[in-house]
């Protein structure tokens, strides 16, 4: 079992885990239910990757899912389990162990054995948190990024201001030219932003996402 260690202080840090699908299983009165989870960083891959996990468990009763990218952005779903028995269930699990960007799976053979609505919420929120207790976690940092092109001349300078808010950068050159891409914390992009704007304004070009 893997420990969640993380300072929780710092706002820009969050949990997610590897991006290899990670799986547990047990069995319920009859029925057996795997858990898979993998690493989701947007609705995109989340269904995409939902897709390739039903195919493989096509011939399954059901295949309900949870996927959470940000505490704004999730999904839930029960694929033909009585309304709020699985779906839900597998969300809350997510939601209560703080990770994000994660899509987490449960599928179901059905053994024969009717559960009932409150066995089913059961079977379905411990198989979630068995499968998040046994993966592989990930700490990860929320930056914003900035793309933006410039001269040579006060590239130094803008490593600098860079370094001083812990962020990344990557670049490609262009003869007279740097493209340059910059990750900056986001809870320290304000302020860096504010810097920026004041020692760099003649720099053209500057795109945030």
């Amino acid at each position: 079992m893997n420990d969640f260690s993380m300072d929780k202080n710092d706002p820009d840090t969050f949990f997610t885990v590897e991006d290899k699908i990670q799986s547990v299983e047990l069995k319920v009165k009859g029925s057996k239910f795997i858990a898979s989870i993998i690493h989701s960083p947007n609705k995109i891959i989340a269904d995409t990757k939902y897709q390739q996990i039903k195919k493989k468990y096509h011939d399954a009763t059901h295949n309900c899912f949870a996927y959470r990218i940000t505490e704004n952005d999730f999904r839930y779903s029960d694929d033909g389990e009585p309304s709020g028995t699985a779906g839900l269930p597998i969300f809350k699990v997510l939601e209560n162990s703080d990770i994000f960007e994660v899509l987490l799976v449960v599928t179901r053979y059905f053994g024969g054995t009717k559960l009932g609505t409150g066995g089913l919420a059961r079977a379905y929120s411990d198989t979630a948190l068995e499968c998040i207790k046994s993966s592989k976690k990930i700490v990860k940092t929320k930056y914003v990024t900035i793309n933006l092109q410039m001269t040579y001349t006060r590239y130094n300078d803008l490593l600098r201001l860079v370094s001083k808010f812990n962020g990344k950068f990557k670049q490609s050159d262009y003869q007279d030219k740097i493209d340059l891409t910059l990750h900056i914390p986001k809870s320290k992009f304000n302020l860096f932003q504010t810097e920026f704007e004041q020692n760099f304004y003649d720099i053209n070009n500057v795109k945030k996402t």
